[in-house]
């Protein structure tokens, strides 16, 4: 019984879906961080605004037609402002760390909570809306993340308490749900599977930074309160 079990999470784990999302998040995952860590700042803005450009050429008019209200309305709160909020934040280096952080652990706790709710998912979030998302994931994913903010937090000596490190990767992880579920929504309401097809077993740009750009946006007006967690 319990080999069988196995064999079912194993085929789950390498089907083709979740290899080529793995495989094309990783290659994402290499590449965002050599432009981020190895490349000026500037250059590292560049990236974010040619992110931008794609979801707002080829992924956002799928969700929303160019000449709906809604359109633009909605355009310079979601997707604009936070990749505006992110290029700011890459301008200074203090900042640019505290962004960083918030990258590494909206991403850390994507993958995990993929991969293990792949696996042990059973119990949906919200079925309706992203049928895929489980509260074993969401788990496995925020247990990921605490560890990932220990790690950089120990890396850089700036240590906090237990309930600060737990906290504040809750709350990420919180945010990078919402924002994954209102991206969800948004193709549901516009009946369209994937935004994009640039990054195969994501659905596009937008599905890849949708838990980055909303937490952002959540995060960022408290910016000068929440960098001192990651300064010595």
């Amino acid at each position: 019984m319990h080999l069988a079990k196995c064999k079912k999470m194993l085929r789950k784990l390498f089907s083709p879906d979740v290899v080529k999302r793995i495989i094309t998040g990783t290659i994402l995952g290499l590449t965002s961080g050599f432009v981020f860590l190895y490349l000026p700042p500037l250059i590292t803005s560049l990236y974010f605004a040619v992110i931008l450009g794609i979801i707002l050429i080829s992924e956002w008019p799928k969700l929303y037609p160019v000449n709906s209200k809604t359109f633009w309305l909605l355009t310079p709160i979601y997707p604009v402002a936070p990749f505006a909020f992110m290029i700011s934040l890459n301008q200074d280096p203090v900042q640019r760390n505290f962004l960083f952080a918030l990258i590494v652990l909206i991403s850390t706790f994507d993958t995990a909570a993929y991969v293990l709710g792949s696996m042990f998912g059973r119990s949906k979030i919200a079925p309706h809306i992203s049928p895929g998302k489980s509260w074993e994931g969401f788990i496995g994913g925020y247990l990921c993340a605490t560890g990932g903010l220990a790690f950089l937090l120990w890396s850089n000596n700036t240590m906090q308490d237990a309930w600060i490190i737990f906290g504040f990767a809750l709350l990420v992880c919180i945010l990078g749900t919402t924002g994954d579920l209102f991206e969800s929504w948004l193709k549901r309401k516009a009946a369209v599977k994937d935004s994009g097809a640039l990054l195969p077993g994501h659905g596009g740009f937008l599905d890849r930074f949708d838990g980055i750009i909303f937490t952002v946006l959540c995060l960022f007006i408290f910016k000068n309160q929440l960098i001192k967690l990651f300064i010595a």
